[in-house]
C-alpha cells in the first residue's frame, strides 16, 4: 500500500476548476477517502426533478467529454478484453434505443476495479466496475444499472448541476489545494470538514432528487426494452450490505424507500422477459478469472465447458483446451462459444477451421470481437498480408475500438509499411480522447506515405482535428 494516485494536479493544469463536473481518483489515507466519498455525492448523480432535454450536447461539454475521456484511458483501467468491450457496448447502446434522448452522445466502458460502482461522464461516457459486473446475478440487474447511469445522461444532471452548484465550487477547490498541501492529518480533515460544511446537505438532498428520478425513467427503460423492470431495485436493494460497494452508495444515495418505490414501480408489470444471455454469462466468468486466476464454480454446463476451455488456453494447453470446447460446441454454439473455439483452433495450427469459426459470427453486420481474433489468427501464422485484408474492410466501415486500431497499427508496423502504422496509432489515440496526439501521429504518417491520394487524406485529418481542438477552445 502506501500508494499515491494523485489527479488534482493534471485536473488543475486543464483547467477543472468546477471539481464537480469531473470524475478523478485519489488514492491516499483516510483523510482522502473522506474527501473522496463527500466529492463523489454531487458528481455522479445529477438533475433537476423537472428536466430540460438538450438534443445535441453543447461545445462545452463535448470539450469536457474529451478531457474526461483522456482522464479515464490514462488510469490504464479500461480493460482490454474485446469482447467484454463490444457486449457492453451492444448492451448499452441497445438500452440508449429505449431512453427518453437517445440522440445524445454515449460511450461505455468496463474499468477494472473490484469495488461495486459505476457511473456517467460528461459527453455521455459511462463507466462500469468490474465489480460491479461481477456482483451481478442477472443480466436485468446490469441492464438496470446500466438504464440508471444513461438516464442520467439523457436528463442532462451534469450540466445541471454544474449551472446549479455555480461558486461555491471554488471555495471547495479552494479548500481541497489547501488541505493536500498540509501534512498534519488532523488539520487537513479540520479544512475539509469546514470547507464542505456550507455545501454538502443541499448536494445530498439534490443527488437524492435525481437518484429517484433516473431510477423511475430507467426502470420505465428496462420495461420498454424487454428486461425484468425489477432487475435494478433487486440490484440495488442486495447493495446496502455490500462492504466493497460503499463508493457507489456514497454517490448513488440509497434509502429504504427508494428501494421500495422501485420494486412497486417494477413490480406492476408481468411477463416472460429475457433470459441472461451467454455473452453475458461468459464475459462474466471471463473476468472472473482474469481477476482471480481462477475459475467460479457454476451450475451450467456450457458455462462450466467454456471456461475449462478458457483456463487451458491461457495455460496454454491448447489440446486440453480443445478438448472442453468440442464439449462446449454440443451444448452450445452461440458467439462466445464460436470465438472461443476458432482461438484455439488457431494456436493449434488450423488456421482454416479457426477462421470458420469466426465466420458464423457474421449476421447482417460483421462482429468486431471475432474480426480481430481473425486478424489475429493469421497474425499469429505470419500471414500478415490477410490478416490486414479482413481487419482494414471493417474499420473502414466502422468505428473501431482501441484494440482493433492497435491491431491494425501493429501489422503494417511488421510489413513495413510506417505512414500506415503511424495512421492506425493516430485513430487508436482518437479513441481515446488524445487528439493532439493523434496530430503527431498524422505529421508523421504524412512524412512516410507514398501516394498523393493518401497524403491528401491524412492532410484532411490533421485539418478536422485542429478544427476540433479550436472550436474547444
Amino acid at each position: 500500500m502506501g500508494e499515491t494516485v494523485f489527479w488534482l494536479k493534471p485536473l488543475y493544469q486543464l483547467g477543472f476548476v468546477c471539481f464537480f463536473d469531473f470524475y478523478f481518483w485519489i488514492r491516499v489515507g483516510a483523510i482522502m477517502k473522506i474527501f473522496l466519498s463527500l466529492l463523489i455525492v454531487p458528481f455522479f448523480a445529477l438533475a433537476t426533478s423537472v428536466p430540460e432535454l438538450q438534443l445535441l450536447e453543447s461545445l462545452d461539454e463535448k470539450k469536457k467529454g474529451r478531457e474526461f475521456l483522456q482522464l479515464i484511458w490514462d488510469t490504464d483501467l479500461v480493460i482490454s478484453d474485446i469482447e467484454a468491450t463490444t457486449y457492453l457496448q451492444k448492451l448499452g447502446y441497445e438500452l440508449t434505443t429505449y431512453s427518453e434522448n437517445p440522440r445524445k452522445n454515449f460511450g461505455f466502458f468496463f474499468l477494472k476495479d473490484s469495488s461495486i460502482n459505476a457511473f456517467a461522464g460528461p459527453y455521455g461516457y459511462i463507466g462500469i466496475h468490474t465489480g460491479m459486473l461481477l456482483n451481478s446475478d442477472f443480466e436485468s440487474e446490469l441492464a438496470g444499472v446500466l438504464s440508471h447511469e444513461i438516464s442520467h445522461v439523457t436528463q442532462n444532471h451534469l450540466v445541471r448541476f454544474s449551472k446549479k452548484s455555480g461558486k461555491q465550487n471554488y471555495l471547495l477547490l479552494a479548500g481541497i489545494l489547501v488541505a493536500t498541501l498540509i501534512d498534519n492529518n488532523k488539520a487537513s480533515e479540520a479544512i475539509f470538514t469546514s470547507t464542505l460544511a456550507g455545501t454538502l446537505q443541499q448536494n445530498i438532498n439534490f443527488t437524492r432528487e435525481h437518484e429517484w428520478e433516473a431510477d423511475r425513467i430507467g426502470t420505465a427503460m428496462l420495461k420498454r426494452s424487454g428486461f425484468d423492470p425489477k432487475g435494478m431495485a433487486n440490484f440495488f436493494a442486495k447493495l446496502k450490505d455490500k462492504a466493497n460497494a460503499q463508493e457507489f452508495l456514497q454517490s448513488h444515495p440509497l434509502s429504504i424507500n427508494r428501494i421500495s418505490d422501485s420494486l412497486q414501480h417494477s413490480g406492476r408489470t408481468l411477463g416472460n422477459y429475457r433470459k441472461d444471455s451467454f455473452e453475458y454469462a461468459t464475459t462474466k466468468a471471463r473476468l472472473y478469472y482474469q481477476a482471480y486466476y481462477r475459475i467460479k464454480i457454476e451450475d451450467s454446463k456450457a458455462i462450466t465447458y467454456y471456461m475449462q476451455a478458457y483456463q487451458a488456453l491461457d495455460e496454454q494447453n491448447y489440446k486440453r483446451a480443445k478438448r472442453y470446447s468440442d464439449k462446449l460446441l454440443l451444448v452450445n454454439n452461440s458467439k462466445p462459444s464460436n470465438i472461443l473455439a476458432g482461438r484455439i483452433a488457431a494456436k493449434l495450427g488450423n488456421v482454416v477451421l479457426a477462421q470458420q469459426y469466426f465466420n458464423k459470427n457474421h449476421g447482417n453486420e460483421k462482429d468486431e470481437a471475432s474480426v480481430y481474433y481473425a486478424a489475429k489468427t493469421y497474425l499469429d501464422n505470419q500471414q500478415l498480408g490477410l490478416s490486414i485484408s479482413i481487419l482494414k474492410p471493417f474499420l473502414r466501415e466502422n468505428q473501431g475500438n482501441y484494440e482493433s486500431y492497435k491491431l491494425l497499427a501493429l501489422l503494417y508496423l511488421k510489413q513495413g509499411d510506417f505512414g500506415r502504422s503511424h495512421i492506425q496509432s493516430a485513430k487508436a489515440l482518437t479513441v481515446q480522447g488524445k487528439l493532439n496526439q493523434a496530430i503527431g501521429h498524422y505529421e508523421r504518417a504524412k512524412t512516410l506515405v507514398d501516394s498523393q491520394d493518401l497524403y491528401d487524406i491524412v492532410n484532411a485529418k490533421i485539418d478536422t482535428l485542429k478544427q476540433i481542438i479550436n472550436l474547444y477552445k
